[in-house]
């Protein structure tokens, strides 16, 4: 790997890494539904553009829109609405953490549809994943069920419902260019959100510059800037080395939280991230002689698995 291409990885990874950040700063003032809802639409027109500028033709039969609005609704709608709302009661950091057990939930999925095997030391690593859920959850439930248990719950459904979106996205869209998917995935998911997030009466709600801020980095950097990072880094380094983005974003999360939000995490929650980064080298065969990565689906900002490519 070139020092270009090194960089360029970083900057991925710091760039997802910040996504709670500025979900934590943009939903303290705009709503979890609106502030979703305005991160997708902002997205959606900033991939169209650079579809425009591409040249890039999108799909005209109804067939395909369909599964673009499949995986728009368990890919946009459910994940960032309930991560929105679950991180008001949890620090950033821990969000990040917790969201990147989505690759074990997408390998639970692929066993069950028959498309990964199911070795001893897959288990293993997926019984620490899962492991390192326990260690961040248990202790909120020794004084009783608290908001930030439900918060983290929330946490881990949208992973889940990105585990869904990728298994699918991976049978049924695979062959449409990335950007195209990326685009189809993100419209449909805003028009999911408009309706529902009229709830919130967003046309009264007057967000300050700093919340502001934060929607335009999480809609153009965590979403059109880091498709076009990721797509770059695929044809530099292929999966296998775009794949380390999987493993050093979320310390870039909890990097983020601490120097720019002061956030303080217990030991409960580096233990959990130990716990799931190892457990998803052992699930991906990271240590050892048959290796499979871990990509990011068409249109999602989170990783699936796939046969790494030996090089």
């Amino acid at each position: 790997m070139t020092y270009t291409y090194a960089v360029l990885l970083l900057l991925l990874s710091a760039i997802w890494g910040a996504s709670f950040l500025f979900i934590k700063v943009g939903v303290a003032e705009m709503g979890p539904l609106s502030f979703a809802m305005l991160r997708v639409g902002i997205g959606s027109l900033v991939l169209w553009l650079v579809i425009r500028a591409r040249r890039l033709k999108l799909p005209s039969d109804w067939r395909t829109w369909k599964h673009f609005a499949f995986v728009g609704f368990f890919n946009a709608l459910v994940p960032f609405s309930l991560m929105a709302w679950g991180t008001q009661y949890i620090p950033s950091g821990l969000s990040s953490i917790l969201n990147a057990t989505m690759p074990l939930f997408t390998f639970v999925l692929a066993v069950v549809l028959g498309a990964e095997p199911l070795t001893r030391t897959r288990t293993v690593g997926m019984l620490l994943g899962f492991a390192g859920i326990l260690v961040l959850t248990l202790p909120k439930l020794s004084d009783g069920i608290e908001a930030s248990f439900w918060a983290e719950m929330a946490i881990v459904v949208g992973s889940f419902s990105y585990a869904i979106a990728t298994n699918y996205a991976k049978r049924h869209i695979a062959d449409q260019p990335p950007l195209v998917a990326s685009l189809g995935q993100v419209s449909t998911g805003f028009l999911f959100f408009v309706p529902l997030s009229l709830v919130e009466q967003p046309w009264t709600m007057r967000p300050s510059g700093q919340a502001i801020l934060a929607l335009l980095g999480l809609a153009v950097l965590g979403t059109a800037l880091a498709y076009i990072l990721y797509y770059r880094l695929l044809q530099g380094i292929g999966a296998t080395g775009t794949s380390l983005v999987t493993y050093i974003a979320p310390i870039f999360g909890v990097f983020w939280g601490w120097t720019i939000l002061g956030e303080r995490l217990s030991w409960h929650a580096f233990a959990a991230l130990a716990l799931i980064l190892v457990g998803m080298l052992l699930v991906n065969n990271m240590l050892g002689s048959r290796r499979v990565g871990v990509q990011v689906a068409p249109g999602t900002e989170r990783p699936r698995l796939l046969k790494k490519e030996t090089r």
